[in-house]
């Protein structure tokens, strides 16, 4: 064996630690050692040798290749505004610190034991029983492709009770897989009536109908009890999206037979967007099993159940969720339960049924003009003629800092899209909503009038 004095013959001191190595092994063996003193020394002592690192790395070689620089990322200041749009809005300040707990290994133990927290609370705030309950990798869309994907295959037919923009989507979804969409469509500003659709169902008795349940483009929501009942009797599945409703308005999916549904965290959570829980019922979960069809390996419900532990009897790897949203996404659920549905329906209730009473002392009014169809977590207002609508919410947000949001879809250039939901849903936000519209109309009078 080499002697501690000849190995140090063949070797330089490169970095510090070989400082303290080399320190080390100059000593006896047998002499008792002070290591503490012995590092403290070296932290006194100066630096003996400085690498060159840059000159050691192999990235030189390729400096003449680059064709792409470096580009200069610098911080700019901005001000967070009061989002009051139809989403996202402002998220709880505890679900802002649970962005910041610890990344998860994709196969740990904590992992399935947050999915398990996930999975009870999705429960919950769908109101089913179902144990096909997850979520998604992804923002409301990946939702919808998911439900859409698993539950229809190619050349079946889907029914699109269309009144928004994400009736639309739906349809472009399902033209991508080979889905027959049919469209039947009403004015925005309205919801549907059940007659409306069994004429439908009657007509064309398709695989599922694929209706919203709150619509932000439009600020109408659509009344889903027994409605099941009519396209079970039809051999029809019943989808819903719940993105901008869930958890403010009353849903009930098992009492109400829905087969199919999903959400999504940056709404009425008061969440990030990025993560979708998705529900489906055992009727729709007998489709899935039994399918012909192969949906994307990414919205595979078959395999995420696995992955998620759906059964109790697996936990497999499908992908790498993200940890933060994970945490996130569990932390709104502890808020909603810790409030209780009941009450937080009842909130939203109250104070958006303020804000109208307020809004009713301008001279504005409501898109939607049947309260019964009015959506409680969006509210679009149309302005007197003469406004301009990009000017009143640009002049919200320089001047108060509240962000609004323009019509979409078949509101655009119609109305304005105020949120008040989640984290916002308060009397003290309606006010301040309503004072900096206040001011923006009575500012832009002479020059928009």
């Amino acid at each position: 064996m080499m002697r501690n004095d000849q190995r140090n013959l063949y070797r330089q001191p490169d970095s510090p630690y070989d400082v303290w190595e080399m320190e080390r092994d100059s000593i006896s063996q047998t002499e008792e050692v002070d290591c503490g003193a012995v590092i403290s020394s070296l932290q006194l002592r100066p630096a003996l040798f400085v690498p060159n690192f840059e000159a050691n790395l192999p990235g030189n070689m390729y400096s003449t290749s680059m064709t792409v620089p470096v580009p200069e990322i610098v911080d700019r200041q901005f001000e967070k505004p009061l989002l009051c749009g139809p989403g996202p809005c402002d998220v709880w300040p505890s679900v802002a610190e649970a962005l910041t707990r610890p990344v998860l290994s994709p196969m740990c133990d904590e992992l399935f034991n947050v999915f398990d927290d996930l999975r009870a609370g999705i429960q919950y705030l769908f109101q089913t029983r179902s144990k096909l309950v997850l979520a998604m990798s992804g923002s409301g869309h990946a939702g919808m492709e998911a439900v859409i994907s698993n539950l229809v295959a190619p050349k079946e037919t889907i029914l699109i009770a269309t009144r928004g923009i994400w009736d639309e989507r739906a349809y472009n979804i399902s033209k991508r897989y080979g889905i027959n969409p049919i469209v039947y469509r009403i004015p925005c500003n309205r919801s549907f009536t059940f007659a409306e659709l069994e004429t439908q169902l009657k007509r064309y008795r398709p695989t599922a109908l694929f209706i919203t349940h709150g619509d932000s483009s439009s600020g109408t929501v659509q009344k889903i009890e027994g409605l099941g009942e009519i396209c079970h009797r039809y051999g029809t599945l019943l989808l819903i999206d719940t993105v901008v409703s869930l958890g403010a308005a009353p849903f009930f999916m098992d009492a109400w037979g829905v087969d199919g549904v999903y959400t999504s965290t940056q709404k009425a959570l008061s969440g990030p967007a990025g993560i979708s829980p998705v529900a489906f019922s055992a009727r729709a979960e007998e489709k899935i099993n039994n399918r012909k069809h192969e949906p994307p390996f990414y919205f595979d419900i078959k395999l995420l159940a696995k992955q998620w532990n759906c059964y109790g009897n697996t936990r497999t790897y499908h992908h790498t969720l993200s940890s933060p949203l994970l945490w996130a996404l569990r932390c709104c659920l502890r808020e909603i339960c810790q409030e209780t549905l009941e009450k937080s329906w009842e909130r939203h209730a109250r104070v958006t049924e303020y804000f109208h009473k307020r809004l009713q002392q301008l001279s504005v009014s409501c898109l939607v003009p049947n309260p019964e169809n009015r959506l409680v977590t969006v509210v679009t207002v149309v302005l007197p003629r003469g406004y301009d609508y990009l000017k009143v919410i640009n002049h919200m947000i320089e001047k108060h800092n509240v962000r609004i949001f323009p019509g979409l879809g078949p509101t655009a250039g119609k109305s304005l899209r105020i949120g008040i939901m989640g984290v916002n849903s308060t009397f003290q936000v309606a006010d301040t909503i309503i004072d900096a519209l206040t001011d923006a109309l009575q500012s832009l009078t002479k020059s928009s009038l």
